[in-house]
């Protein structure tokens, strides 16, 4: 496509330009960056995927955006087409913003993923130039008239520093990773946990209503550590792109239909508690030991609880209410918590097990679900803090620095893009 190497401008030249692709420039994209990515789907598979997935009921209309890195001094034609030099796209998000005093804004968020520069074009800085044109372009991308955007997000599988670099300082990126499991119905006996059932795609516009108002209400009260604070909204169109993924999957892979979308325990509203999930095949889907096939969750919710990702959750109760002891009920409470959240995990250990799938992996992981966690398999190691692979990373448009003022509220699995 295009020039030569020893034609090509230096990433800082001011003639590089970040644009749109055309069609058959996007479609170029894909087939540079499936080579690497595309995992064990077919090249026309992941092609035809990629186009399934930006007809998604999340990214219709305007929702995924393909950005490119070109030469803008460097003419073109059909018959010469632009050298595309990096590229990326951008999902947008719901999300919602609480300033120290419980004020809560619904703001337009961008998720950037697909950040590819293809092997011969890599140590001329053209990713890093993309990235720096992208950080600006996004301040005012789809943001109502006058008004900017607050914060963008991307999840990096090269480590920290690059796009810390660049502006998107890592977050917190850690999991707690359980085994497949064969005993299911010996452990939920020896354990003595409630019971759960499974939830269907039909089920999850209801739950994540549910989880929306939730989390809103945990945004509205005042934090004691006076941090302004943030959440990607987990709406079932998130839900539904991520589900989107492991059905073309599995339905190109000849694999089982992936029916199952997680697991809930209770029956009563305000007193339930549920997991979501979604399958990721990046290996090889005919071996059992294949690591890079794994059960996502997606997001983890105890109503009653009301924790939605906060470790500070009961301070904050106890000191809006001027209580700074615990409830009586506090002990009782977490026990029932961490018991309804063992018997989800096991769930999905056994729907691991049904798709022969390595391990569960549940991110970000708050104290009830960690102790969960050992609940469901007693010899689960300790949280696993992650340092090169999906690192969460969040550039601030607000002032002050973004890990003295901004708390990252629900930083799980459903933000991935």
């Amino acid at each position: 496509m295009g020039a030569s190497k020893k034609d090509l401008p230096s990433g800082d030249s001011p003639a590089l330009t970040l644009t749109h692709p055309t069609d058959a420039e996007k479609v170029a994209t894909w087939k540079l960056n499936g080579a690497s990515w595309r995992g064990a789907l077919s090249l026309p598979s992941y092609l035809r995927r990629e186009e399934h997935l930006a007809n998604q009921a999340f990214t219709r209309n305007g929702g995924l955006t393909f950005w490119i890195l070109v030469d803008g001094s460097s003419p073109s034609s059909p018959d010469k087409p632009r050298k595309v030099l990096s590229s990326c796209e951008t999902l947008r998000k719901r999300a919602l913003v609480a300033d120290e005093e419980g004020n809560i804004e619904e703001v337009v968020c961008q998720g950037v993923g697909s950040v590819f520069c293809a092997p011969e074009l890599r140590e001329r800085g053209y990713a890093g130039r993309m990235m720096k044109e992208l950080g600006k372009e996004l301040e005012r991308w789809q943001q109502k008239e006058q008004t900017k955007c607050q914060f963008t997000v991307l999840y990096s599988d090269i480590g920290k520093e690059f796009y810390a670099r660049n502006g998107w300082h890592p977050f917190p990126s850690s999991h707690v990773a359980l085994p497949p499991v064969s005993s299911f119905d010996q452990i939920y006996q020896e354990r003595s946990l409630p019971q759960s059932r499974p939830l269907y795609a039909s089920d999850l516009a209801e739950l994540c209503d549910t989880d929306e108002k939730l989390i809103r209400r945990s945004l509205s009260l005042q934090p004691s550590n006076k941090k302004t604070r943030l959440a990607l909204v987990p709406d079932v169109e998130t839900m539904a792109w991520h589900h989107a993924r492991e059905e073309f999957a599995a339905n190109e892979l000849q694999l089982r239909e992936p029916k199952i979308k997680g697991a809930i325990v209770g029956n009563e509203a305000g007193k339930r508690a549920w997991i979501i999930w979604t399958r990721t095949w990046n290996g090889d889907p005919y071996r059992k030991d294949d690591t890079d096939n794994v059960l996502n969750i997606l997001r983890i919710v105890v109503e009653e609880e009301e924790d939605v990702g906060r470790e500070d959750f009961h301070d904050l109760v106890n000191t809006t209410n001027g209580d700074s002891s615990s409830s009586p009920n506090d002990g009782a409470h977490m026990r029932k918590s961490v018991q309804s959240v063992a018997s989800l995990l096991l769930a999905a250990q056994k729907e691991a097990t049904k798709f022969d799938l390595s391990e569960v992996q549940a991110w970000n992981p708050t104290r009830t679900t960690t102790q969960a966690a050992k609940v469901a398999y007693p010899a689960v190691a300790a949280v696993i803090e992650r340092d090169s692979q999906s690192i969460a990373s969040l550039k601030w448009y607000g002032s002050g620095s973004v890990l003295d003022e901004v708390e990252w509220i629900g930083n799980e699995k459903y933000g991935w893009c």
